[in-house]
């Protein structure tokens, strides 16, 4: 009888949301092959008002260099849009102690009209410089933005899940 393989770091942060989701009472379901390609990692079944909802999630885990900042996806590595682009309808983010939902359109509303990511100062050169600002890793057409935590929770609709 062999052992489970364990989760690494890539999986493992989506286990623990699958979990806690189980314990709140939703039904984890798997996006479809076509789904997944729009960024959506997994799907939750639940009731609202008696009536049965799915909402698409998208996860991302927590930065590893900082507790207080989250990076946002603008355009992936080929120039295709990123995934603040995609068809799910929350993204959550892994922090230390919780996930936070944050419904996508209203992050992207945020990002592109409240003035504060500089959209019109150069390129930074480093990941870690681009809080408020864009960077975009050589050799590819990705650009990425580091927002704050406390940004998000000032978006309408968040919801903040503490960690079991």
């Amino acid at each position: 009888m062999t052992n489970p393989p364990m989760p690494n770091r890539q999986t493992k942060y989506k286990t623990l949301f699958s979990e806690l989701a189980e314990s709140k009472g939703y039904k984890i379901l798997e996006p479809s092959f076509s789904e997944k390609k729009a960024n959506i990692d997994l799907k939750l079944e639940g009731h609202i008002g008696g009536k049965k909802t799915i909402v698409s999630i998208d996860i991302k885990k927590s930065n590893q260099h900082s507790n207080q900042w989250v990076y946002i996806e603008f355009d992936n590595s080929k120039g295709g849009k990123g995934w603040i682009y995609g068809k799910c309808q929350f993204i959550v983010f892994e922090t230390k102690k919780s996930f936070i939902f944050i419904p996508r359109k209203k992050l992207l509303t945020w990002l592109t009209s409240s003035q504060t990511i500089r959209f019109d100062l150069p390129y930074v050169d480093k990941p870690w410089n681009s809080k408020y600002r864009l960077f975009r890793r050589k050799n590819t057409l990705e650009t990425i933005t580091q927002i704050k935590v406390s940004d998000l929770l000032s978006i309408e609709g968040h919801q903040v899940w503490q960690k079991l």
